[in-house]
């Protein structure tokens, strides 16, 4: 029996491993050894052919072993694909397209990555909440639209889920949820990023989470999020560490739940509006190692005493928080104890914090970084010892005097310094921390010699001396102090010399900004590692641009504005594959742009140029955010590669040569578009209404073209004059959008951020006919309006009224007619007012801002007007007439003398230009007789003959 029992046994170990051996043999790829399933290769194929992949970077896949392609992970034994890894690779390139559902024949797929890619405006697939085995899925940093797939709550064995920072080409998150219950079939997940999802119609979502048992890191920042004050239920994060509800505007007290989870060690809720006191109970999450209280500014005074119970909290954020400090030397007995061996990073800056350094900050042994910027302290830099100490930042504050002597023994570990926009001076015999790497002075007092000490921060990696005060030459040895220099800021002193020939001396070189001093000669030999350079508003000789010194492969930015460059832009400039802003305006630059540009450019500014022809083609993308072209000499009409720049934001072409008519399509297909600036063009035809699509458009210029027809009622759609909401524009990098304006007849130039707060229409000056539309009521923001110089006619509507935000209006040299609306008064704001040469008439209103518009000019030219400021009295019972109507009998009788005048003034110029001339010319007098003669003659002859015929038919007649 027992022999039997262990044949039986022995018999089913061979059965096992002879199953083992034929499902491993069946595995096997007979043709060359490869254990890749085929069916599967095939579905990577697919999945390949479906994407955009410009650089290649997918160019390994191919062959029958697909489980040595780049990205793709098989299992060792059973050869199925179970990871798969696409995120972008700095220098390999993105990928885009679509993605296909041949993924779903992998369905052994435990690892997904597609992040850091470009599969911009289209949706997550649905069909990937059909892959059941996956495990980790990271969908972040591309360009995904639209709602989060509620089929993604099939996925039971996620442990992973990152849909974290979908933004489009302007930086505006794009994805929204709706409805949270599928996140409770989530029973594995561990993490979840929903950085940036629109999470308002999602009110549940943090009940749901509650319920899923291995949940421990959750980040919800920036996701306008809905924050309960009770869960409902008990508390089930058990396992929560990290949780992070920052920047969502939540509104109300904290939560008092969120002091239960004792296990947490992450804890983020700046950015939002929580009011009254931070709660004693934070003293109760003794295992938090970082806590983010910044920007909440309704906090009420004072911290709390038991944040001095957090014996392990390394990183404090309180920046931001006006309310927040209260005595400052009350807060040495918080930070005491504990917090006084555990504290490494204390964040404090724009807090409204006032008087000297606290000394209490000397106690901090453990403190590696200090931030108490943008503050108002004030006093001398005081001597602190701390050891520790790696990083202090205390810009935009009220420190005077010098730098403490010996800073360098003080904080011997010092490798980032920020003292900038102080009133701080450097001692010529200063000894520097010996570890200093970042070194920022802007606006300190470093000048006017360039300082000496410098040559000997070795190891020195960036530093920043604008506007310094620097009165001299740039010394020699600057450009060799440090070889590990990085970022080198100088601009707005008054330093002189030559610009360097940058590529040998400093080859670690990145960022180079030399512009607003008095450098000049040639343009260097950049650094084959400069990403920025900076050399606008400098002294450039007259020299022409040379292909090698533009060869910079890493070039992203490249700023060469308001010099006195010459000659052509050269061709090299298109090699530049990350070239994403270039500034040439304000040069001397000639011939026509070259047609090779790649699709990296996010800006190109060749405004205040000579340039000419027509615009190349390849300027076009979906990424161009801002085209300056103004003053310059290009022809032609707007090309239809424009349709292309779905992002673009600005686009300035004043001053050249455009001729045809404004498109339809610019309405239809630049729907980012905010400023349109085309005056002084040969523009002609009518303004498509399909201009008011353009929602986000604050400002349009047209003026002084040849655009007929009518003001189109769909002027009155653009959404973005009717709220005091500000653009989308940020800044991009360094680059500055500035916008050429005529405003109260002067041009103006609108710098920086302010392009993207005016709000003006500009149509002057051109043949527009019609009534002016009242829908333009309705654009309640608007800052300007000048319909000057047209043939617009009809009476003004009285819903002018409504734009309470007016401050500039000119209807001048129109046929405007009627009478001046009183509502009118109600436009307070207003400041310049030009109605002249109209056909306006009755009393001026009286009041609001009309009070104080008293410059007669404004109403010249419409003799039917009166009241003040003109001199012309209004007669009180006289109701208001048009001038043009009679309304008395002197007009009557005044009109009919010059009637008979007129007729009488005829007569005698006449008679005498006749008879002056025979009388003077002998020649002309003998003529005209005879020719009365003739005419005589034949008159006689012809009346006679008729006669004698009229007597014979009247005596046949009579017989």
């Amino acid at each position: 029996m027992l022999r039997m029992r262990v044949m039986k046994k022995h018999f089913q170990l061979a059965l096992l491993f002879c199953l083992l051996c034929l499902q491993l043999a069946g595995f096997c790829n007979c043709g060359g050894g490869s254990i890749c399933r085929e069916v599967e290769r095939k579905a990577l194929v697919d999945f390949k052919n479906g994407l955009e992949d410009p650089n290649g970077r997918l160019s390994s896949w191919i062959g029958s072993d697909c489980c040595s392609w780049t990205g793709v992970h098989c299992h060792n034994y059973t050869g199925h694909v179970i990871r798969l890894d696409l995120r972008y690779n700095d220098g390999i390139g993105y990928l885009g397209g679509e993605i296909r559902p041949s993924l779903l024949v992998l369905n052994h797929l435990r690892y997904l990555d597609l992040s850091d890619n470009l599969f911009k405006y289209i949706r997550i697939p649905t069909f990937l909440g059909s892959l059941a085995s996956l495990q980790y899925l990271n969908l972040s940093l591309n360009g995904f639209i639209g709602r989060v797939p509620h089929q993604l709550g099939n996925l039971s064995r996620l442990q992973y889920l990152d849909l974290s920072y979908n933004l489009d080409i302007v930086g505006s998150f794009t994805l929204d949820m709706v409805g949270s219950h599928w996140l409770t079939n989530l029973s594995s997940l561990q993490c979840l990023n929903l950085t940036g999802v629109n999470l308002s119609e999602a009110k549940n979502v943090l009940k749901s989470l509650n319920t899923l048992p291995l949940i421990s890191e959750i980040n919800f920042y920036d996701c306008e999020l809905h924050i309960p004050l009770s869960l409902g239920v008990e508390i089930n994060f058990t396992n929560l560490r990290f949780l992070d509800l920052s920047t969502n505007g939540i509104n109300s007290t904290m939560p008092l739940w969120l002091f239960k989870l004792s296990g947490l060690e992450y804890l983020n809720l700046a950015g939002n509006n929580f009011q009254d006191l931070i709660p004693f109970d934070i003293g109760e999450l003794t295992s938090l190692r970082v806590l983010g209280l910044a920007y909440n500014g309704v906090l009420s005074v004072g911290l709390p005493t038991t944040l001095g119970k957090l014996c392990n909290l390394s990183k404090l954020y309180l920046s931001g928080n006006e309310y927040l400090a209260g005595d400052l030397n009350r807060l040495g007995e918080i930070f005491s104890g504990c917090l006084e061996n555990s504290l490494e990073e204390l964040y404090w800056s724009e807090a409204a914090l006032s008087g000297p350094l606290p000394s209490w900050l000397g106690n901090l042994k453990s403190l590696k970084a200090l931030d108490l910027s943008d503050n108002s302290f004030y006093g001398s830099l005081l001597p602190l010892r701390l050891p520790s100490l790696q990083a202090l930042y205390l810009y935009s504050n009220n420190f005077n005097g010098t730098i403490p002597k010996y800073l360098g023994q003080l904080l011997p570990e010092l490798d980032t310094l920020e003292l900038s926009y102080n009133n701080i001076a450097v001692r010529p015999d200063w000894v520097h921390p010996p570890k200093l790497k970042h070194l920022y002075m802007k606006a300190c007092k470093l000048g006017p010699r360039f300082p000496s000490w410098l040559q000997n921060l070795k190891n020195l990696s960036s530093l920043e001396m604008t506007n310094a005060s620097i009165v001299d030459t740039l010394p020699l040895w600057f450009w060799n102090f440090s070889l590990d220099i990085e970022a080198i800021y100088l601009s707005h002193n008054e330093i002189k010399g030559n610009l360097p020939e940058v590529s040998s001396k400093v080859p670690n070189l990145q960022f180079l900004d030399l512009s607003h001093n008095y450098l000049e000669g040639q343009l260097p030999q950049f650094s084959s590692n400069l990403v920025d350079f900076d050399q606008a508003h400098g002294l450039i000789s007259r020299s022409t641009f040379t292909n090698t010194s533009i060869i910079v492969p890493r070039l992203s930015q490249l700023y060469i504005s308001s010099n006195k460059l010459t000659g052509s832009i050269p061709s090299s400039l298109c090699e530049l594959n990350y070239l994403q802003v270039l500034d040439l305006s304000k040069n001397m630059i000639e011939g026509v742009v070259p047609d090779c540009w790649n699709h990296s450019l996010m800006v190109m500014d060749l405004s205040y140029n000579n340039l000419h022809g027509i615009i190349p083609a390849s300027i076009f993308s979906t990424i161009l955010l801002v085209l300056h072209l103004s003053n310059n000499e290009f022809f032609g009409e707007l090309p239809l590669s424009f349709k292309n720049c779905t992002s673009l934001k600005t686009l300035d072409l004043e001053n050249n040569k455009i001729s045809g008519s404004i498109p339809a399509w610019l309405g239809e297909k630049l729907q980012a578009l905010e400023t349109l600036e085309l005056r002084y063009n040969m523009l002609t035809g009518t303004i498509p209404p399909q201009l008011g699509n353009l929602t986000h458009l604050h400002l349009i210029d047209v003026s002084n073209n040849h655009l007929s027809g009518a003001i189109p009622h769909s002027f009155g759609n653009f959404s973005a004059m009717k709220t005091n909401l500000e653009s989308g524009w940020s800044n991009i990098y360094n680059y500055v959008n500035n916008i050429d304006i005529n405003m109260k007849g002067r041009e103006f130039e609108l710098e920086g951020r302010i392009p993207s707060l005016f709000i003006c229409i500009d149509l002057s000056n051109n043949m527009l006919s019609g009534e002016i539309p009242e829908e333009l009521a309705h654009l309640s923001f608007l800052q300007s309006l000048n319909l000057s110089r047209n043939h617009l006619s009809g009476q003004l509507s009285e819903k002018i009224g409504e734009l309470r935000w007016l401050e500039v209006l000119d209807l001048s040299v129109n046929n405007l007619s009627g009478v001046i609306p009183p509502t009118m008064t109600n436009l307070t704001s207003l400041n310049h007012l030009n109605l002249s040469y109209n056909n306006f008439y009755g009393e001026i209103p009286y009041g609001g801002q009309f009070q104080v518009l008293l410059d007669p000019s404004i109403y010249f030219g419409n003799r039917g007007l009166c009241g003040v400021p003109l001199n012309t009295k209004c007669e009180i019972e006289a109701p208001a007439q048009p001038p043009g109507l009679p309304n008395n009998e002197d007009d009557n009788n005044l009109e009919a003398i010059w009637f008979y005048l007129s007729m009488s003034l005829g007569f005698i110029f006449g008679f005498w230009a006749i008879s002056g001339a025979l009388i003077l010319k002998k020649s002309w007098r003998y003529a005209y007789f005879r020719f009365v003669d003739l005419i005589y003659d034949k008159i006689y002859v012809l009346v006679a003959v008729n006669l004698k015929k009229m007597k014979r038919k009247c005596g046949l007649a009579s017989e």
